[in-house]
């Protein structure tokens, strides 16, 4: 009687106690750094194929591969995007931001498609695309 419970035991353990579930580990949000520059270069492929400028964040969608780190950063609201504006080689209007640039200060995205950082304050005299 005592084999026969200590192998139900045992069997018992071996079929309902296998390892626990892995538990999944938080991914960092995509660096804003790359995420603007890729989206300054999707902003100066599409005037230089003289595409309309995007009007929002979908209609990035024909160039997703290109935009993997930017999308995310987008969607969740961590970048601020001035839509319907273009691409321009001349103008250093901010195109895009970290949302945390108008407070903090953060990473912008000029029309020109730099990436600079700017203060809070050097972000508030910035002169924004329309």
């Amino acid at each position: 009687m005592l084999s026969r419970l200590a192998s139900f035991f045992a069997f018992a353990l071996l079929a309902g106690c296998g390892t626990p579930a892995a538990v999944p580990t938080p991914q960092p949000p995509p660096d804003a750094e790359l995420g603007l520059r890729e989206l300054g270069e999707v902003f100066k492929y599409r005037a230089g194929q003289k595409a309309p400028a995007p009007t929002r964040a979908e209609d990035l969608a024909e160039n997703a591969g290109a935009v993997d780190n930017a999308l995310p950063l987008i969607n969740d609201g961590h970048v601020v995007v001035f839509w319907r504006v273009s691409y321009s080689p001349t103008s250093t209007e901010v195109l895009a931001y970290q949302k945390s640039a108008a407070t903090a200060g953060g990473k912008v995205l000029l029309r020109n498609g730099t990436v600079k950082e700017m203060t809070a304050a050097e972000f508030a005299a910035a002169p924004k695309a329309k």
